[in-house]
């Protein structure tokens, strides 16, 4: 596929609604629909020939210089840690760009399946100058997971801080009907395959943009040999066949390389449907925990009811931290001063009301809602608190 930003404005128009007759309204539009995809089309009409204004080259040069201070982090953190740590979509999807195309990057994302890879990573970063922003922990397959993020602020104040995540998993699936993704086979883990799998997704977090209609159809077109059959049968496996079947007829509307439709069409969308209402009901068999999973689901993406509101707070006065992270949902950790605990992995520790984290890299206060105690701050940051009766 010859990428033009002709086609990128086609990409736009299918995710975005508005005038764009001529330069000035579609770059109105998308600054004000999608600006996660502006310096990209401003980068396609620069390297088409056509002059940019002083604001639109400084957009360019800006997301260019943060892929590649990002490029550079990632190849010094993956050369220090080795096998254990890998990226998702980010670069490896930048990378299928053609040249002067720049995709914006608002974070990292690293996968290390093993804790003792991921706490390497951490602490290489903390002596780097990130800033531990914050951590989650949540229990899946029967084992402790983590998520640690870290920021930083560029030189420029004005500039997005930059930000860090590294998982014990790769997705964390709905809440509901749609299971996480703690580890993915080895013929997953080609590049093409794993990237569509996690842009497949974030569409519980958000609908489709005009971003992932273009990394998707590169992607798509990427794939190699057997690869195509591979994704497919994951996309089923994975139960993800409803948001491919949408992002196939969004991707049609477009000039882009069309996507490969699954087997059985729309049947297997409707089946898959079906599957998720079974699934999902099933963890209400357990009424709080599965409210509760239901509910933080519901408070992360930002549409809960004043109802909701209410029940939430009813569940995280009856589900104790501890109940809750077992549950599937997930415990928010707030980083506290003090010495590192000496452990190997990420324990969970309780005491009365309190519930928190020991880590190899430092102690977090954990909570499922957004609110902490003062006078838990102050005490479990006190050096002579130790991990006794800690659980894995």
């Amino acid at each position: 596929m010859n990428l033009t930003a002709e086609i990128l404005v086609e990409a736009l128009a299918a995710c975005a609604s508005g005038p764009a007759d001529g330069p000035a309204e579609i770059a109105a539009l998308v600054r004000e629909t999608q600006p996660a995809f502006a310096a990209t089309l401003f980068s396609a009409w620069q390297a088409e020939g056509a002059p940019l204004n002083p604001a639109l080259r400084y957009e360019v040069e800006a997301t260019a210089a943060r892929v590649e201070y990002y490029r550079s982090v990632a190849s010094r953190l993956m050369s220090a840690v080795g096998s254990g740590l890998s990226t998702i979509k980010g670069l490896e999807v930048a990378a299928l760009y053609p040249d002067g195309f720049v995709r914006y990057m608002n974070d990292l994302d690293f996968i290390a399946p093993a804790q003792s890879d991921l706490w390497r990573a951490v602490s290489l970063l903390m002596r780097d100058g990130w800033d531990l922003d914050t951590a989650t922990f949540s229990h899946m397959d029967g084992d402790l997971h983590v998520v640690v993020s870290f920021r930083r602020q560029p030189d420029d104040l004005y500039e997005l801080p930059y930000g860090i995540e590294i998982a014990t998993y790769y997705t964390l699936g709905d809440q509901g009907g749609i299971p996480p993704i703690v580890r993915l086979p080895e013929r997953w883990r080609v590049p093409a395959v794993k990237n569509m799998l996690m842009l497949l997704h974030e569409r519980y977090e958000q609908p489709f943009r005009a971003r992932d209609l273009v990394d998707a159809s590169l992607l798509h077109e990427s794939l190699r040999g057997a690869e195509a059959d591979t994704l497919h049968a994951a996309i089923v496996t994975l139960g993800l066949t409803v948001e491919y079947s949408e992002l196939v007829r969004l991707v049609a509307g477009t000039g882009l390389a069309p996507l490969a439709g699954l087997p059985g069409g729309q049947w297997t969308a409707a089946r898959e449907r079906a599957r998720r209402l079974a699934r999902g009901a099933s963890f209400f068999a357990r009424p709080v925990a599965g409210t509760g999973r239901h509910l933080q689901r519901r408070v992360m993406m930002g549409k809960t009811s004043r109802a909701e509101s209410v029940a939430w707070a009813g569940v995280q006065r009856r589900l104790p931290v501890t109940a809750a992270v077992r549950a599937g949902l997930l415990a928010y950790g707030l980083p506290l001063d003090g010495p590192k605990p000496d452990v190997s992995a990420a324990v969970l520790c309780s005491r009365g009301t309190m519930t928190w984290a020991d880590t190899p890299v430092g102690r977090f206060l954990l909570t499922i809602g957004d609110e902490v105690s003062e006078a838990a701050v102050d005490e479990l940051s006190a050096p002579a608190l130790t991990t006794r009766g800690g659980t894995g």
